[in-house]
């Protein structure tokens, strides 16, 4: 597929943030609104950014019911983007089957589904200082699964590959100038299918070959910044199998 056409109509909306990623004071209004000491005051001052960040797309406070780990009662269903201030102090989403929870506390959005339909819930750490790219990118990760992997019987691996590999071809230009590994991208790929490797590769390969820049100067700046993360990641993680694959992939890259 032509990477031009990349965003969904659904995760359209959430690209126009990226408009916003260039504001000077985004890092002191997130530090300042994370140290506000009034719980009510902190949440309300998060839920601003994350709206901000987000516009035009809906973003909702969730619920209290379940204080102790994520509910469907305290959320609404995808395209809805949940807050939740205290998603890193919970536990995931019970199953009706009553199986086993996890605990949420390094998560910066989470991902569920019930009855058929997709929830998106989003923490605190999805308000990074340095940019609201990285709330876009959080988000659209989690609304990717919620839009595309309910009732996807694949493996985890496979289903986190796709999602990271979309991520960062609709990303990479925006984020890279933070330097980001796409490290999640690399373990996944290690532990997927082969089909799934595969795909993913298309995937970065079409990327670099046919970038979704306006004209040819923009096309070859952001063919230099991938060339530049892939020799970083030549240099640190050498070992990588999507480091190979991807080389023997571009091999006149």
């Amino acid at each position: 597929m032509n990477t031009r056409t990349l965003c969904s109509i659904a995760a359209a909306l959430l690209c126009t943030s990226s408009l916003v990623a260039g504001e000077s004071d985004w890092g002191s209004r997130v530090s300042a609104a994370k140290a506000i000491a009034d719980a009510g005051e902190r949440t309300d001052a998060m839920l601003q950014l994350v709206r901000e960040a987000l516009a035009p797309h809906e973003v909702r406070l969730s619920g209290t019911k379940h204080p102790d780990h994520v509910h469907p009662e305290d959320n609404e269903a995808a395209p809805v983007i949940n807050f939740d201030p205290r998603l890193q102090e919970k536990r995931s989403a019970p199953s009706r089957s009553g199986g086993a929870t996890r605990s949420l506390r390094n998560n910066f959005g989470y991902y569920f589904s019930r009855d058929g339909r997709g929830y998106v819930v989003l923490g605190p750490a999805a308000l990074d200082s340095r940019s609201p790219i990285f709330t876009v990118l959080a988000a659209e990760h989690e609304l990717f699964h919620a839009l595309h992997h309910v009732g996807d019987p694949r493996p985890l691996e496979d289903r986190e590959l796709e999602a990271w590999s979309e991520m960062f071809v609709r990303y990479f230009h925006q984020v890279h100038p933070f330097r980001q590994r796409w490290a999640p991208m690399l373990a996944y790929y290690e532990e997927a299918a082969k089909e799934e490797r595969k795909k993913a590769i298309e995937r970065l390969a079409a990327y670099y070959r046919d970038p979704p820049s306006s004209s040819e100067e923009a096309d070859s700046g952001l063919r230099e910044a991938f060339r530049n993360w892939f020799e970083q990641r030549k240099t640190s993680d050498g070992s990588s199998m999507l480091v190979r694959d991807l080389e023997a992939a571009l091999p006149a890259m």
